[in-house]
């Protein structure tokens, strides 16, 4: 292989490895400081579509690099209280079946993966106007204004194969310490949140080399208007900046002020289940995988009683 190629392939593989499915920095999460009922227990299972462009250097040998990639999740969340104030943790496992392909040095390239991408374990806290209530008083209860924070950890649990550039584990964990607050305005509603992402280095990298990242920075912002109890829909944009990756040392790609923006509406069944639809796409990419993404989730709650 040829040295512009493989800059070209390293190029792709770290894209990919920064935006992996279910792990860009630019994901949209509406409502995720959202009050719940002390001893709530949901379990809910996502499919989500994501198709797109790769966009990379232009003085690189890669023409019409674009993927598809289907991913299905499985999420377990409890909320508990934690000294009075209101939290939760949560699990997410992905499953994900992916295409990339591109023009490489003038030929025709392709590869497919599937399998299980790197789990996710979060802890969530409210530490402004959300105390820690059961069901009974929690009915009662009208949050207007919350503050909160979170630490996520992805756990390098994927399929991960050295040899490979494109795998959908990372071989490395992830730190995500995230802080935001909501306010309500009777039925509207707004929420802002922030997350940087730091990450370990991963020193198995296609062959043997160090792969090592700088953090990765991101800001989100949510309106969402609510008809009734489990029935809303929110409008959502965000942004991230960062995250320029090194092979051995030596710069190689990264990830600048990508921005995106997209809808989401929540449907109620009955009051212990739901769906949830979204789609979100790039305003605004530099360098990165410029994907649209389509996702539907059903959701169960028990407890809380």
């Amino acid at each position: 292989m040829t040295p512009p190629a493989r800059a070209g392939l390293l190029a792709i593989g770290l894209i990919l490895t920064a935006l992996a499915p279910r792990a860009a920095a630019q994901e949209l999460e509406p409502r995720l400081w959202s009050n719940l009922p002390v001893g709530a227990n949901f379990l809910g299972v996502g499919y989500g579509f994501s198709s797109g462009n790769i966009l990379l250097d232009p003085s690189l040998p890669v023409e019409d690099a674009d993927a598809e990639v289907n991913s299905v999740s499985v999420r377990y969340l409890r909320a508990i209280g934690v000294g009075g104030l209101s939290g939760a943790f949560d699990v997410l496992v992905p499953l994900s079946s992916g295409t990339w392909e591109g023009i490489v040095n003038g030929q025709p390239a392709k590869t497919s993966r599937h399998g299980m991408g790197d789990p996710r374990i979060r802890f969530m806290v409210n530490f402004l106007g959300a105390p820690a209530l059961r069901r009974p008083e929690f009915a009662k209860f009208r949050a207007k204004t919350i503050a909160g924070a979170s630490l996520q950890i992805i756990l390098p649990l994927g399929e991960y194969i050295p040899s490979k550039l494109i795998n959908l584990g990372s071989n490395r964990y992830t730190l995500c310490p995230q802080i935001g607050f909501s306010h309500a305005f009777e039925r509207l509603a707004f929420e802002v949140t922030g997350t940087a992402w730091f990450f370990t280095d991963n020193d198995d990298f296609f062959g043997g080399s160090t792969l090592e990242q700088d953090p990765l920075y991101a800001l989100q912002t949510h309106v969402f208007y609510t008809f009734k109890p489990g029935l809303w829909v929110g409008l959502d944009a965000g942004v991230a900046d960062g995250g320029q990756s090194f092979v051995d040392g030596e710069p190689s790609s990264s990830i600048e002020q990508n921005t995106r923006y997209g809808a989401t509406l929540s449907i109620p069944i009955d009051r212990r289940q739901g769906f949830k639809v979204s789609v979100s796409t790039g305003l605004a990419t530099r360098i990165g995988a410029d994907f649209t993404t389509y996702a539907i989730g059903y959701q169960y709650m028990w407890g809380g009683a």
